[in-house]
């Protein structure tokens, strides 16, 4: 469940593992900044996220994770180029198709099925989701994320603690 509020601030948390120990806490240092620590308070990297933008054209959101011990920094876009242009010319028959929606669910409250009027009322068209970290030298991603919320970690690249900080500000950012 993500936290009510801006998505460029969220509140502190800490992210336990199997048996309910302390892998690593989360606080934010800024706007979209995040420090990520151990279990034992020893720094483990820094997630940011920069807020993607509608015009002049639409920009994707940025995440980037900087390793506190080193290693190249990854970095991350939500979404493939090709996914959001399908997305953009899609996007006005989507509401050309949702008006018809609309007015269909409008035509069921009169008859008094509010069941069904909030059925077709519930359909929504998602942006692109697939994300993929990776460094600048390294064609292969460290963290990729699919649809249906699955990460994949490559695991001898990113310490698995600071890629489960990532990944809960990732699935808080898409809620």
């Amino acid at each position: 469940n993500a936290p009510k509020g801006s998505r460029r601030a969220r509140p502190p948390f800490t992210v336990t593992g199997p048996n309910g120990e302390p892998l690593s806490s989360v606080r934010s240092v800024g706007d979209g900044v995040y420090e990520v620590y151990g279990g034992d308070g020893a720094l483990l990297g820094r997630i940011t996220r920069r807020s993607g933008r509608t015009l002049p054209w639409p920009r994707r959101v940025r995440w980037s994770v900087q390793p506190a011990q080193g290693g190249a920094p990854l970095a991350g876009e939500v979404g493939p180029r090709k996914a959001w242009a399908v997305f953009v010319l899609i996007s006005p028959l989507y509401f050309v198709c949702w008006a018809g929606m609309a007015a269909q669910g409008s035509l069921w409250l009169l008859l008094g099925e509010k069941g069904e009027a909030k059925k077709e009322a519930a359909w929504e068209m998602e942006p692109p989701t697939w994300t993929r970290w990776r460094s600048a030298d390294e064609p292969e991603a460290a963290i990729e994320y699919r649809t249906g919320r699955r990460y994949r970690l490559a695991a001898p690249r990113l310490d698995h603690r600071l890629a489960c900080a990532q990944a809960v500000l990732h699935v808080w950012d898409r809620a």
